[in-house]
Parts: C-alpha cells; sequence; structure tokens
C-alpha cells in the first residue's frame, strides 16, 4: 500500500498485491488525518471480498440478526468502492463482479487485492461527523 495527498486535500491510495483494501484504506486516513472525508472513487480486484448487507425489512433488535454476511474468493473486478469517512472511520460500500454475478454490500476487513486497487478519498475540513446508534441501534450520521 502507498498513498498520495494533493495540496487540496485529496488522497490516493494504491493498493498492491496481497495488500487488505479496509484494513489499508484505514491506515491511509490514519496517515493523512483524514477525520471526516468521503471515499468518491474506488476500483481494483479482489481475491476474496467479504460484505454484509441488509436481508429484511422487520428490522429485528438485535443488529446481528438484521445481517447477511458473504465471504466469496476467486477473481472479483471491484466496480464502485465508495462511503462516508465520520471520525476517522470508514463506512464504505462496494460493489463486484465475477464474470457471472455481481454483489454488493458494506465492505468489511479480509478483502485482499488479487491484482491493484485504486482508492480516492476526499477530505472534509471545517466538518466533523461521528456516527451514533439512533433507539433502533442504527448508526447515524451526526456533527461532533
Amino acid at each position: 500500500m502507498n498513498s498520495f495527498e494533493s495540496d487540496d486535500g485529496h488522497v490516493i491510495v494504491r493498493l498492491d498485491r496481497g495488500d487488505m483494501a479496509l484494513e489499508s484504506i484505514e491506515r491511509a486516513c490514519t496517515a493523512h488525518e483524514v477525520d471526516t472525508g468521503a471515499v468518491v472513487t474506488g476500483i481494483g480486484t479482489f481475491s476474496t471480498l467479504h460484505i454484509h448487507y441488509v436481508d429484511r425489512t422487520d428490522l429485528p433488535d438485535e443488529q446481528a440478526d438484521r445481517n447477511a454476511s458473504r465471504e466469496l474468493t476467486g477473481a472479483w473486478e471491484v466496480t464502485d468502492i465508495n462511503g462516508v469517512i465520520a471520525n476517522g472511520e470508514p463506512h464504505l460500500h462496494v460493489t463486484a463482479f465475477d464474470g457471472d454475478r455481481t454483489v454488493g454490500g458494506h465492505l468489511e476487513q479480509g478483502c485482499e487485492i488479487n491484482v491493484l486497487g485504486e482508492i480516492t478519498i476526499r477530505k472534509l475540513p471545517g466538518l466533523e461527523l461521528e456516527r451514533r446508534p439512533n433507539d433502533r441501534q442504527i448508526s447515524q450520521l451526526e456533527r461532533r
């Protein structure tokens, strides 16, 4: 992993074969002091893809009961990674294609880069956000 910052607050993260996507993005946020920002583009390939997504509409009280997880292997072409960084913590979604199916969901740790990855982060100076759970235990963006 390598990262580069422009004068106007953009951070480009280069991911190499064997790098872990989310973990590398988190390290880049720390290294470049990204408190509040947005991942505005992300492309690449994964050899392992770990995601979760909400698979129901009734929203049970237990948060763990709301999500389905997938751990997929193979050659995954990543067509998009995007999301918001609040209080230094990325909340990102991914869309990927393996030649037969397209999947999408919340990007989890353990997504290994197959060939390459390129992520663009935009810092949002003057805005301080964090996630706080509401009465249904759903994390929502709020000003700090």
